[in-house]
């Protein structure tokens, strides 16, 4: 029972359904009791006992005839007789009675002054005994038909109960339903607003101002909007100071490197390894520059504008030569293993809807980065194959390094911009943490996915998956 939506709904339904039980079972005790059942018969006995005896005393039999004396407690039946009128003698008054049936009953009406429950074969017995104006004591025997069930006194209200449950239930999930609302809203809301969606927002009710109330949850809705608006627009405001910045960089570089080959045509014996330097270092931050730009760019891009059919396969061969030059450089090679995965899975011939400069730089992202980290003497290996996932086909293109691997922790953070999860090991390959940066926000342009894993035998994968399209690649 993990929703919120569940457990308030059960804490308030059974908090009324145990008083509604409470309630029953008082009502129950109360027409359960043998007092009250007690004094219920007594009293119908003791006022037809009455009744039948003036009668009998006014007008004889006849008198006591028209008297009703027959209580069936179900329904009529054949066992159902007029009640007995018994005079101080033991005889019946007016009726035609074995009275050897009734002896012992007559004998403990005498004794005891009452009779209750006294089962007699089909039937059963009450009685008690009445006395006259004169204190003469007669006694008034009552015979009806033993109940095949249970009577519940109680029964008529039985449709209610039923309907107050229901109401109950119905009342209980409108309730929770509106209690419940602003929470999901804002769960949702925040699930999109940590996925990178900056303008997710959570839904406000219609009709209602868009301003601060007394309802605490409500309020959290506000506050929670307030803070995305707050985020949206500091986070805004960065992307466009690194922009800005960048951009005005770039005059300066270029007069440096301009500056730079003047001093190289005057400069004096000895001074070109410190030229050399400072054009590399040059180089290194027009780079770094380069990928913020495209990285602003990227972050601002909500869809491609023209689409076309890439062939990854073609991509990553064109990529092949210069990446592998890099990877002499350090004494390693890409291999690109074509046939690594056979069978139904092979290799992809479907091409990717898209942009070929954009796929290609996040290609040659992560293969850079690989190379990048990869053990001296080793390889960086590429695959490249078509899978299934739940009826939609993806091309699924897998590099790997033979490196130290990622910590589990930051496997998620490494597609962060800036993100340097050991300070040394980024000064040590040149990095700045934007390439990987550009690769994930280019794949999720494309409608794919971007992650990294441990690979078991050591060093870290990354996998682009991205959906493959029916059209064929020029």
């Amino acid at each position: 029972m993990r929703s919120t939506f569940t457990k308030i709904f059960l804490s308030f339904w059974l908090s009324e359904f145990l008083i509604l039980i409470c309630t029953i079972f008082i009502l129950v005790r109360q027409f359960e009791s043998n007092e009250a059942v007690y004094t219920s018969v007594f009293a119908m006995m003791h006022s037809n006992a009455q009744l039948s005896l003036k009668a009998y005393e006014l007008g004889g039999c006849e008198a006591l005839a028209a008297v009703p004396n027959t209580f069936p407690l179900e329904k009529p039946s054949p066992y159902d007789q007029p009640a007995i009128l018994i005079d101080p003698a033991g005889i019946p008054l007016c009726q035609q009675v074995d009275m050897s049936v009734y002896g012992a009953s007559v004998e403990k009406l005498r004794k005891d002054g009452f009779l209750l429950g006294e089962r007699h074969g089909p039937w059963y017995l009450e009685g008690m005994e009445v006395k006259n104006a004169q204190g003469q004591k007669y006694f008034y025997l009552m015979r009806n038909t033993f109940p095949k069930e249970i009577y519940i006194p109680y029964r008529e209200i039985l449709p209610r109960i039923l309907i107050g449950l229901i109401v109950s239930v119905l009342v209980t999930f409108f309730a929770t339903m509106v209690i419940t609302r602003p929470i999901g809203s804002l769960r949702e809301a925040a699930r999109q607003l940590a996925a990178g969606n900056l303008r997710a927002r959570a839904k406000w009710p219609k009709g209602k101002a868009n301003r601060k109330t007394g309802d605490e949850l409500w309020g959290l809705v506000y506050d929670f909007n307030d803070m995305a608006d707050r985020l949206e627009s500091l986070v805004d405001a960065q992307k466009l100071l690194l922009r800005d910045v960048s951009h005005e960089l770039r005059s300066p570089l270029a007069r440096l490197s301009v500056a730079l080959e003047l001093a190289r045509e005057e400069a004096q014996p000895g001074m070109e390894e410190q030229l050399d330097r400072i054009e590399r270092e040059t180089e290194r931050l027009n780079s770094l520059i380069g990928q913020l730009l495209s990285l602003s760019h990227l972050e601002s891009t909500t869809r491609l504008p023209d689409k076309q059919p890439v062939s990854l396969e073609r991509l990553v061969s064109d990529l092949l030569p210069d990446m592998d030059y890099e990877a002499q450089r350090r004494n390693c090679a890409v291999r690109w293993a074509k046939n690594a995965q056979p069978g139904s899975r092979g290799d992809s011939q479907r091409p990717v809807m898209g942009s070929p400069e954009l796929l290609g730089r996040a290609v040659e992202n992560v293969i850079r980065n690989a190379i990048a980290y990869t053990a001296e003497g080793t390889a960086v290996e590429i695959q490249l194959f078509d899978e299934t996932r739940f009826g939609e086909q993806f091309a699924v293109l897998q590099v790997k390094d033979q490196g130290p691997g990622v910590p589990e922790a930051s496997l998620r953070s490494i597609f962060r911009p800036f993100y340097r999860m050991d300070l040394s090991r980024q000064r040590s390959t040149g990095g700045y943490g934007v390439g990987l940066a550009i690769t994930e926000r280019a794949v999720r342009l494309h409608g794919g996915v971007v992650a990294a894993r441990n690979a078991a035998e050591g060093g870290l994968l990354v996998e682009m998956r991205l959906p493959v399209s029916d059209k064929v690649a020029g």
